[in-house]
């Protein structure tokens, strides 16, 4: 339960998701110092959707890229089995189309590392007072892109699919070809398929708008 003390400071209950060991203790001590209750700490999705039900926190504190599932699966997750905790999404990614992947998922909030952190703290207990918590010009870029989506989204062959799981995974096409027992050449000819149907140029873009759109969810992608 979130309140406030007589100093006006808000106390609430937040659990820490981010897989950085160095990253997730300087949030947690900068956390503290404000009072803030840090009730738990998960390093991979699964784990925060896990914690999310046993702890009942008033807020997570959401990374996109983790192991196991996705920020953006596990922010989608928590919303549908706990929709009374809000979800601030804390992040080195600001590019558009995860930020717009992260709006269909449900996040209350988004603000960047490099952000300062009165203003993580401000975002916090903005998406803690059951506000959002989104600056006018990351909102800009995304109905930018929106804009430039193209109308319907063709779906993307087998092949396609487990090409994009494993690039979501930052291996190289190399790796991806070892993997699938297929070319280098024959790797960069599916993602080139995959640009071409979802309209973007960046493999950043294209696994977003997969995960938007439910083609990938990375669960278990790391086993």
């Amino acid at each position: 339960m979130i309140w406030k003390q007589s100093t006006g400071v808000i106390n609430m209950r937040v659990l820490l998701v981010e897989d950085h060991k160095i990253v997730r203790q300087g949030t947690r001590l900068y956390l503290e110092s404000m009072g803030i209750d840090v009730v738990g700490e998960a390093t991979n999705g699964q784990e925060a959707i896990q914690l999310a039900g046993a702890l009942s926190p008033d807020v997570v504190i959401m990374d996109i890229h983790l192991p196991e599932l996705t920020g953006v699966e596990a922010t989608r997750r928590i919303r549908h089995d706990y929709p009374d905790i809000r979800i601030l999404v804390l992040t080195a990614y600001d590019d558009p189309a995860y930020v717009h992947a992260l709006l269909d998922a449900g996040t209350d909030g988004f603000i960047l590392k490099t952000a300062e952190l009165s203003e993580l703290y401000k975002a916090l207990t903005e998406v803690a007072g059951g506000r959002k918590a989104f600056d006018p010009e990351t909102l800009e870029k995304v109905e930018k892109h929106i804009a430039e989506m193209p109308a319907q989204i063709e779906g993307l062959t087998d092949r396609e699919l487990e090409v994009l799981s494993q690039a979501s995974l930052g291996m190289t096409n190399k790796e991806i070809g070892k993997l699938l027992f297929i070319s280098d050449r024959t790797v960069q000819g599916h993602l080139k398929n995959i640009y071409q149907k979802f309209g973007v140029t960046t493999r950043t873009e294209a696994v977003a708008i997969a995960l938007q759109h439910g083609f990938i969810s990375m669960e278990g992608s790391n086993d």
